[in-house]
């Protein structure tokens, strides 16, 4: 019977779940797919300027969505210097009425390919991995300063030849407004069923939010954003982010963000930079991780358009 090459088939695990606590799996549904919230270093669960990737995050920002629809698509470098992984993602959100938004979101990995061996040492052919996360979410305002949110997706991780790795789980998340510039939310997020593999069970990367925004403009044409979220991860870490959005006159966008993570996080800490133009409701945003030695040089970059 033929089986791949013990070794290359932990490195492909690895590549997806190298920052996780051992027992937990499809922890890459943690990775920021947002070519804006990920310049944050993973902060902006409270931020609701762009929300067509609240389908993989948080849905209690849709009600607060200024506008009606809010698309994009994105390309990802993931983990270069680690395993290299190219992503593809696509988010869009509605707003059919002004306290109602729903939102979904699809995103593809390509982790980079092995070749496969067979016990006596043969080469088998070319092994390509492939992981996808399905997101769903719909944002309620039950009234113009309290909203509701719920997420549901479905992951599905391939990282070696008849290894197959999938569930479901949700998020649920509230949030306050307490005026347009200042918003806090929390909640729970990837609350899911047991993955199931080879005789053997995994959770999923589970934890507890919290988040807040304050954004105010000055001069007319210059706004800030300063963006916090913490998170604990019911496995026994805990995750801290900083970020902050200059913007002017809504044209130009710069951004920046610092991940503090305890070991055994799903992401490690880094140092997150980026930018943003938008014009007439088309949008080109782009980020760039550094400071670490694992998620280092990954960059994401995307394209909008909202109105």
């Amino acid at each position: 019977m033929k089986k791949s090459l013990v070794l290359l088939s932990i490195l492909a695990v690895l590549a997806q779940n190298a920052f996780a606590q051992e027992g937990t799996a499809l922890v890459f549904t943690q990775i920021e797919r947002s070519p804006v919230n990920s310049a944050f270093a993973g902060a902006g669960a409270a931020f609701s300027q762009r929300v067509s990737y609240a389908g993989f995050a948080n849905a209690a920002m849709l009600p607060y969505y200024k506008g009606t629809v809010d698309a994009s698509a994105a390309f990802q470098y993931w983990t270069p210097e680690l395993f290299p992984s190219a992503h593809f993602s696509a988010g869009a959100a509605y707003k059919p009425l002004p306290r109602l938004g729903i939102a979904v979101g699809y995103a593809l990995e390509n982790p980079q390919s092995y070749n496969v061996v067979t016990e006596p040492g043969v080469s088998d052919g070319t092994f390509y991995p492939k992981n996808h996360v399905l997101a769903l979410g719909a944002g309620f305002g039950v009234t113009e300063q309290l909203s509701m949110g719920v997420n549901f997706r479905y992951a599905r991780e391939l990282p070696a030849p008849s290894v197959i790795f999938s569930g479901v789980s949700a998020d649920l998340f509230a949030a306050w407004q307490f005026n347009p510039g200042f918003r806090v939310t929390a909640g729970v997020s990837t609350l899911g069923s047991k993955v199931v593999s080879g005789g053997e069970s995994f959770g999923q990367p589970a934890s507890a939010k919290i988040a807040v925004n304050w954004g105010a403009v000055f001069a007319e044409s210059h706004a800030l954003d300063l963006l916090a979220d913490a998170s604990y991860y019911f496995s026994g870490s805990f995750a801290a982010a900083l970020g902050v959005q200059y913007a002017w006159d809504g044209l130009l966008f710069v951004r920046a963000g610092y991940r503090f993570a305890s070991p055994y996080c799903p992401l490690p800490g880094h140092l997150a930079l980026g930018f943003g133009i938008c014009y007439q409701g088309f949008s080109l945003d782009a980020s760039y991780l550094t400071a670490s030695p694992s998620v280092g040089n990954s960059f994401n970059i995307g394209l909008s358009y909202g109105f």
